[in-house]
């Protein structure tokens, strides 16, 4: 199966540090530039205020041009803005609570870090996939063979370390300043996407 691109927003857009309309448009042309699967809001430590300024302005463009729309963190704000996931830290307690208030229609991605442990508990527990360190190829490899749960490997910040992530077995690849550092967004989510068809081919 083809690898897929996983959008990651910058850490300080929810703190304020990005202006947000400027990276509306900058993230309505990524979105444009190449198959993204799902983008993921970071919540920070900022203010529900800000958060949800974020999700109004953003949560419309990213569902319009097909992708999901995922919150880290916040389960309140994520039904508001009706998000279409929410990813939290691994904790199965709160892992329960959520599928029980979300339901099956929403995603539920738990990060896992690189514990083997904390994965197998959240896939037990019915994640839609589990996020895990993209530096640990073993991990990915072993999570591969053993789960038909989709992993994404962690923020990877170079088309090297985004293949070796795939060749490892990580069904998403989480990308963030890769992109937005980049000079020209939508060139570089174009160019991981080409990375993806070319090792697909290689498969």
């Amino acid at each position: 199966m083809r690898s897929r691109l996983y959008l990651l927003t910058p850490p300080e857009l929810a703190s304020g540090g990005v202006v947000l309309s400027a990276f509306r448009d900058a993230l309505g042309k990524a979105l444009a530039a190449g198959d993204v699967a799902s983008v993921l809001i970071r919540s920070g430590d900022t203010d529900e205020d800000r958060l949800g300024d974020c999700l109004d302005s953003l949560v419309p463009v990213i569902q319009q041009a097909g992708a999901a729309a995922i919150l880290e963190d916040n389960a309140d704000l994520a039904l508001k803005a009706d998000c279409d996931g929410i990813q939290i830290v691994a904790d199965p307690q709160r892992q329960r609570t959520l599928r029980r208030r979300m339901g099956d229609q929403r995603i539920l991605g738990v990060d896992c870090g690189s514990s083997r442990h904390l994965a197998m508990e959240a896939g037990e527990l019915d994640a839609d996939y589990v996020t895990l360190s993209a530096e640990d190829s073993e991990l990915l490899s072993w999570w591969s063979e053993l789960m038909e749960i989709p992993s994404v490997a962690s923020e990877v910040t170079s088309l090297e370390a985004a293949a070796a992530a795939v060749r490892a077995g990580a069904d998403f690849v989480a990308v963030g300043s890769a992109v937005w550092q980049n000079e020209e967004p939508p060139a570089t989510v174009a160019a991981f996407n080409r990375l993806f068809d070319e090792l697909a081919e290689d498969t």
